[in-house]
């Protein structure tokens, strides 16, 4: 069976949710079930009573329900026969199942639980766009699109620039070498070849910070256009590094200021669309620049 958009997506929310921490948000996942649910998404759940028994929660027999996103994910350990079912089939299963506390999704790793309760919160959940942040490399984000702080030139550079184009390889340069660069504040979007958890990577030019009104501008600007051009690729999920707040200087105060509000205000001029942004922080410097803007030690206004 071809994987469905949405699963795949609930494949890479779960992924991007391990990867972030114990403390990691779970709206992410939420809004794709949520979204998936309206639509007829579908997953892999086992066949046979034997094959689930072994998730048991307790000793009293209550179990829990393995969800696999994928044959890859199922077939990470011992095998185990299975079939695509509609999760909304799934959870009305579980809902007339008293002895199943809920259900455990792509268990051979670390273990996603969600319970009865969440089940239903979900169900009855809103989907909204949703702004995470992540202590991790954007390089390694499992997402529709990949941001890239980019050079001018579009051609590669050090730091977050340079990691992506060895990543994605050879073919991202001659993709890039066709976009004939890209102006300060402004976006263009290639496929993400060798980096095969992503489908796109949105290249943006950051201001070298220089103290003027105009830096403020284009520094939101490269988080707007980036948006703008992923919904227009069809992407529901994008992940941006630090841009500007390393070698181009802006300092991270400011810099993070901007990017959260050009993000936030993004979602308020685009209430239709539900998109989960991951902000990830390369450095404990620039994580903890943002804990503190959302603490109210910095000025947000």
């Amino acid at each position: 069976m071809k994987m469905h958009n949405h699963i795949l997506e609930l494949e890479r929310a779960i992924w991007n949710w391990h990867y972030s921490g114990e403390k990691a948000a779970l709206e992410p996942i939420f809004n794709v079930i949520s979204q998936g649910l309206e639509e007829d998404m579908q997953a892999l759940t086992p066949m046979a009573t034997i094959d689930f028994q072994r998730f048991a929660a307790n000793e009293e027999g209550k179990c829990l329900l393995p969800i696999f996103t994928s044959e890859t994910e199922l077939n990470k350990e011992e095998k185990v026969s299975a079939s695509w079912r509609p999760l909304r089939e799934i959870f009305e299963v579980i809902d007339q199942w008293p002895d199943c506390l809920g259900v455990v999704m792509n268990p051979w790793d670390k273990q996603l639980v969600l319970t009865r309760d969440a089940l239903q919160m979900v169900r009855c959940r809103q989907p909204k766009s949703h702004l995470a942040f992540v202590r991790g490399s954007v390089v390694d984000m499992h997402v529709g699109a990949i941001v890239n702080a980019a050079n001018r030139s579009l051609l590669g550079g050090g730091g977050v620039d340079g990691a992506i184009h060895r990543a994605a390889g050879r073919e991202l340069l001659a993709a890039c070498i066709k976009l004939n660069g890209c102006d300060t504040g402004k976006a263009k979007i290639t496929d993400a070849y060798g980096i095969t958890y992503a489908d796109h990577i949105i290249h943006t030019v950051g201001p070298i910070y220089s103290g003027r009104e105009q830096d403020a501008d284009l520094l939101s600007s490269c988080y707007w256009n980036s948006l703008d051009l992923a919904v227009e690729n069809g992407c529901v999920s994008v992940a941006f590094p630090c841009i500007s707040m390393g070698v181009y200087g802006y300092p991270l105060p400011e810099a993070t200021k901007i990017s959260l509000l050009a993000v936030i205000r993004w979602f308020e001029a685009h209430k239709d669309a539900v998109m989960n942004v991951y902000f990830c922080c390369f450095n404990d410097r620039e994580m903890e620049a943002y804990m503190k803007l959302l603490e109210g030690e910095n000025e947000f206004s």
